[in-house]
């Protein structure tokens, strides 16, 4: 690994230069020294990442392009003294899309785009002493400078991770996708990625708007909506012709507005049903604050099962949280945003929340998992009912981002 890094470097260091960042400037966000064997491990470094400089290196561990926007300063500077030849590591764990570009002590740049998710990494086997300059940056142009938390260590990156995302165990199973409620769940495929939807309706799918939209515009709109995905083949399938994310996302009044509609072109949910879009009503929010009241289930495809969908059937609620926020314990990772948070009321089945995201605690115990409340999506339905605001219709070829 340290010889692929090394030659990789060693060939953009002696090519033009391509970029400007610059290691030569003092880092923006601390410097540190430590020696092999430091405590704590990983050591954590807060941060925000990004900048307005976009740059493009060949990503270290997949020798495909790994390009970002970064400042012109280091982000961290790192000054290292090896022991007994332990690799070291660096990582970032935020709720963007990171990238991770290190320039280490032979002068050799070095950078990944996605590692775990979306979250970047690079390991140093047989790390060599002296500085290490670090930038965390993001896959696509912003000025909101995400926060990040960059992670230096001599385990291997992301040790522990899932066990903080999963609350200690991971209690996801398999589940039946020819069955309701699952069918009514899906992989919702969009112009360069994905994430996970569920049907409201005869044509009309449920979702998370950044699967749609970033920094105020369209960047991998939807293009097919398959139901009851399972490994290659779904109960029903139709492409989209629509969709519609809410204003509120779009002009950054993002908190609580994180959820999108897609329209399609067949009326699958007539094969397969629908669930409803309800609140809780007061009675079931104090049953589940005492740690009773309907069972919460969740469903989605988690980047670590590919293409298989995994469900939740019993999730612990934590509580209603500001701006229309939900915040639980279901097992959960990227892939499934945008899938429902449900509960079975009379042969029914209603949706309460829809996943949005996971506010990332590397110093404590857990992480905490944010799905959007039902109250804005209802609002924005009955505005979309009533004529109040339209739906966007679908993009001609060639719009879409990463």
């Amino acid at each position: 690994m340290f010889a692929r890094i090394a030659v990789l470097a060693a060939a953009l260091a002696a090519a033009p230069a391509l970029h400007a960042q610059d290691a030569g400037l003092p880092s923006t966000f601390g410097v540190f020294t430590v020696t092999s064997g430091f405590l704590p491990d990983p050591n954590w470094v807060s941060l925000l990442a990004g900048g307005h400089i976009r740059g493009e290196y060949t990503d270290t561990v997949t020798g495909n392009r790994c390009a970002g926007y970064f400042a012109e300063a280091p982000d961290f500077r790192i000054h290292f003294t090896p022991g007994q030849g332990l690799p070291l590591s660096f990582y970032v764990e935020s709720d963007a899309d990171t990238v991770l570009l290190v320039n280490g002590p032979d002068g050799a740049w070095s950078c990944n785009d996605d590692s775990s998710g979306l979250n970047p990494a690079l390991t140093f086997a047989a790390a060599a002493g002296g500085q290490y300059d670090v930038w965390v940056g993001t896959y696509a142009q912003t000025s909101d400078w995400p926060a990040a938390t960059l992670a230096v260590t001599e385990a291997a990156p992301f040790a522990g991770m899932f066990e903080r995302a999963f609350f200690g165990t991971d209690d996801r199973v398999e589940v039946d996708t020819t069955a309701a409620p699952w069918s009514m769940i899906g992989y919702l495929d969009l112009s360069s990625t994905s994430c996970t939807g569920v049907l409201i309706g005869p044509v009309t799918v449920l979702t998370a708007a950044h699967c749609i939209a970033e920094g105020g515009a369209i960047v991998t709109p939807p293009v097919e909506f398959l139901a009851g995905y399972d490994r290659g083949n779904a109960v029903a399938r139709s492409a989209t012709v629509g969709y519609h994310v809410p204003a509120g996302w779009l002009n950054g009044e993002q908190e609580g507005m994180d959820f999108a509609f897609v329209y399609l072109a067949q009326p699958i949910g007539d094969v397969v049903g629908w669930m409803d879009v309800t609140g809780l009503g007061a009675s079931e929010v104090a049953a589940l604050v005492a740690g009773g009241g309907p069972d919460i289930m969740q469903a989605g495809y988690s980047y670590d099962r590919d293409g298989v969908m995994t469900g939740n059937l019993d999730c612990p609620f934590v509580e209603l949280g500001p701006s229309s926020t939900l915040v639980h314990e279901c097992d959960t990772l990227q892939g499934d945003s945008g899938s429902p948070l449900f509960i079975e009321d009379g042969g029914r089945y209603r949706i309460i929340g829809i996943e949005s995201y996971t506010d990332t605690r590397p110093r404590e115990a857990y992480d905490r998992n944010i799905a959007m409340y039902t109250d804005y999506i209802m609002a924005e339905m009955r505005a979309l009912a009533s004529g109040q605001v339209s739906a966007q219709p679908a993009p001609g070829p060639g719009t879409g981002g990463k």
